[in-house]
Parts: structure tokens; sequence; C-alpha cells
């Protein structure tokens, strides 16, 4: 898949409704990301092309490997980010908020920098 931040929000929102729900649909994702049904169409044909999410017979969307995997590590970058946004002061609701724009432009180097200074990160006694 080439890089493309709105594919990515698609799976991602996809492995978030699958964890709390079990299941996920179209109609689902739509009501999640408050985009029309047509938009969310569109973009699982994308991702079915792709080879990252299947359907069932019933409409319930799978993954493939390649598309747990995708949406997995942005899923993860945005917790990550989000955490050390709110370390440094920033509101949950902001933290998240600007980890959706920022999950897409960091590259694997700053990520992995970002987890050893979330892992590291010892708080100042006061």
């Amino acid at each position: 898949m080439r890089n493309n931040n709105s594919s990515e929000d698609y799976l991602k929102c996809i492995l978030v409704l699958k964890e709390k729900n079990g299941h996920v649909r179209s109609v689902d994702v739509a009501g999640e990301m408050g985009v029309t049904k047509p938009s969310v169409s569109n973009a699982m044909k994308k991702l079915r092309k792709e080879g990252l999410i299947s359907f069932d017979e019933e409409g319930y969307i799978s993954f493939s490997d390649a598309g747990r995997e995708i949406a997995e590590k942005v899923h993860d970058k945005h917790l990550l980010i989000t955490k050390v946004l709110m370390r440094i002061g920033v509101s949950e609701q902001t933290a998240s908020k600007e980890a959706c724009m920022i999950e897409h432009a960091i590259s694997d180097e700053t990520y992995r920098c970002l987890q050893n200074f979330h892992s590291d990160y010892k708080p100042e006694a006061g």
C-alpha cells in the first residue's frame, strides 16, 4: 500500500471496532468515523483491491495479514504519540486528535526513538 493517510485511518478504525465489538461492517466504520456510507464503500473497495481486507457473506470485514500489520502499526503509533503528548501537558482530547495527524508523518526511526523515550522516562521527583 502506498502511503495513504485515509487508508491507514480506515484500517485503524476497523481494528479498533473489531477489538471493541468482535466484528465490524462498513456501516460501523461510517458511524465511528463520521463519514458517509458511499465514502466508506469507496475506501473498502480500495482496501479490498489492495488485498488488505476481505468481506464474508454477511458483510463482516476481515484483515489480510498485511492489512492487520498496517492497522496495528498505525494504532500503536497513535497510542504512543498520544501518551507522549499528554506527558508534556497536552490534554487527552488534543493529544489524540493531533496523534492522528502525526502518526502518518513520522518515520520508523522517530517512532523507535519515541518508544525509547517513553519507556525510559522517569518524572522528576517534585
